[in-house]
């Protein structure tokens, strides 16, 4: 079952068991105005609607330069959910901007007959600071928390 707000979908079964999100924003910047709630992009003058328009004046007012605010997940390309019953495995993927793909979180279950201590068991594999092939640089702020960049 596939939902999406609270709503269920249909959808093709067939092999693939992935669910994308992707967000293509409008902007290269992802920040809007807080007066007056247009697009904007940082420029080396300030930030301006893509017109060029370097000022507003939403309620009349003498017009001023545009107040920006990023707008609300415009950090975020797509995120994915992959679930492999080859693996026996489902992965949350989590792009924000970097060439290099997506930050992985996975949760696998080790094979009953894998022998050892871990056998049945779930393990959950996350990014880590010192990751042969990390998606963005990762600082630990605390165990468990990083800051990203």
């Amino acid at each position: 079952m596939l939902s999406v707000d609270q709503d269920q979908l249909r959808f093709v079964e067939d092999d693939s068991v992935t669910v994308s999100l992707e967000f293509p924003w409008e902007t290269d910047s992802g920040y809007h105005c807080t007066r007056c709630g247009e697009d904007i992009v940082e420029t080396a003058g300030g930030y301006e609607t893509e017109s060029g328009e370097a000022t507003c004046s939403p309620d009349g007012d003498e017009p001023t330069a545009h107040v920006p605010e990023r707008a609300p997940l415009s950090w975020v390309n797509s995120a994915t959910i992959d679930a492999d019953e080859v693996d026996d495995s489902v992965t949350v993927s989590i792009s924000v901007g970097d060439p290099r793909g997506a930050f992985c979180f996975t949760v696998r279950r080790v094979p009953d007959d894998a022998g050892g201590d871990l056998a049945g068991r779930l393990v959950l594999h996350v990014p880590h600071p010192g990751e042969s092939s990390p998606h963005r640089k990762l600082t630990m702020l605390h165990p468990g928390a990083f800051v990203v960049g």
